[in-house]
């Protein structure tokens, strides 16, 4: 169905469908969503969280084949605000703050005068860089076992897994017992060589270069010194919905580490794992927040939420023909048109012949 779905794509792009979307939704802002650059072959693993820097290279050569202005997160809010987004604009944000944005993402970005705003999680600044969830999930996809067994873990840890069925709810599983076993993220961080034994891998090579670890302090000085909006991603990447209080203080803590790091106060945010609730929006208003991305699929036409601002997650395993229409916003104009075809349908109400 994807092969089919990109052969259509190209005949459309031919036929001048992208050029006549592009202009369409002129007035609408783009706004792209990356996570981790690959390093290796975890963009096999998990596509959406890591991409090849030569993916994301014809990514960004895609953005200046179709001369679409790549501009910095502010000023884009300002615009959609004044409703000033004249030539589809788009923004480019990555979300956690991986070393790999550095190392591999930075130099492609700067290679095409891109600005980008970097959202940034900071309880590892104290707890060590690796990203116990993610290298787990990893492990867990990689290993060649069919079963394994933790054993002096922890109680709620140990026992003998299948990985036959379900591997990714099984990684679920595990993260979830590890959070209640150990709520401090380094003391997570620490069960993973046991785990990597369980599974029969050498945690070295799973974590050579540098491939699941989070930017330092210095690192994120660094991007901020050349020209990077460094921005809010809550300390621990998780949003509470409970209450104003409980959430005012993880979006706080977050917000002092990076002040105290950068020298200025960081005021746009990005919802972890996309997950809003209902409050969050005026919440976040309350704390001084100027703007708030989701993970949500879309182009923001004027009048739209800056609090509720919509992206496009970009993928290593989807084709550019792919991106290019989600960019120049056919994708959207299809689906668009789609729904309500659907809803037409729907309601028993006979959708109109096309006349000339």
């Amino acid at each position: 169905m994807r092969k089919l779905r990109n052969i259509a794509l190209y005949a459309a792009r031919a036929l001048g469908g992208f050029r006549i979307a592009q202009h369409l939704t002129r007035d609408r802002l783009r706004i792209l969503c990356y996570h981790g650059f690959s390093v290796g072959d975890e963009y096999q693993v998990q596509p959406h969280m890591f991409i090849r820097g030569s993916t994301f290279e014809r990514r960004m050569q895609i953005l200046k084949k179709r001369r679409i202005s790549v501009i910095s997160l502010g000023e884009a809010v300002r615009r959609l605000e004044a409703g000033e987004i004249r030539l589809g604009e788009a923004v480019i944000t990555i979300d956690d703050g991986w070393a790999s944005t550095l190392t591999i993402g930075a130099p492609i970005l700067e290679r095409y005068g891109f600005p980008a705003a970097i959202y940034v999680t900071t309880e590892h600044f104290s707890a060590g860089t690796e990203v116990f969830n993610v290298a787990l999930r990893y492990m867990i996809r990689r290993s060649t076992r069919e079963r394994f067994e933790l054993s002096g873990v922890h109680p709620h840890l140990d026992g003998i897994y299948d990985l036959r069925s379900d591997p990714d709810a099984l990684a679920s599983s595990l993260i979830s017992a590890a959070e209640r076993a150990f709520p401090v993220l380094a003391d997570r961080q620490h069960t993973l060589p046991a785990i990597a034994a369980a599974l029969a891998m050498d945690l070295g090579k799973v974590l050579q270069g540098e491939r699941f670890r989070l930017l330092t302090r210095d690192q994120i000085r660094e991007l901020a010194t050349r020209g990077f909006d460094i921005e809010l991603h809550t300390h621990r990447h998780r949003l509470p919905a409970e209450t104003f209080q409980l959430m005012a203080a993880e979006v706080e803590a977050n917000r002092a580490e990076l002040e105290a790091v950068l020298g200025r106060r960081p005021s746009h945010f990005c919802f972890p794992s996309g997950q809003y609730s209902q409050d969050h929006s005026e919440w976040l208003k309350r704390l001084g927040i100027s703007s708030a991305t989701t993970c949500d699929r879309g182009l923001n036409p004027p009048g739209s939420s800056v609090m509720l601002l919509k992206r496009y997650l970009d993928s290593d395993s989807e084709a550019d023909i792919a991106f290019e229409a989600e960019l120049t916003g056919f994708s959207e104009l299809a689906r668009n048109t789609l729904s309500v075809l659907t809803l037409r349908r729907t309601r028993g109400i006979a959708v109109p012949a096309y006349r000339s």
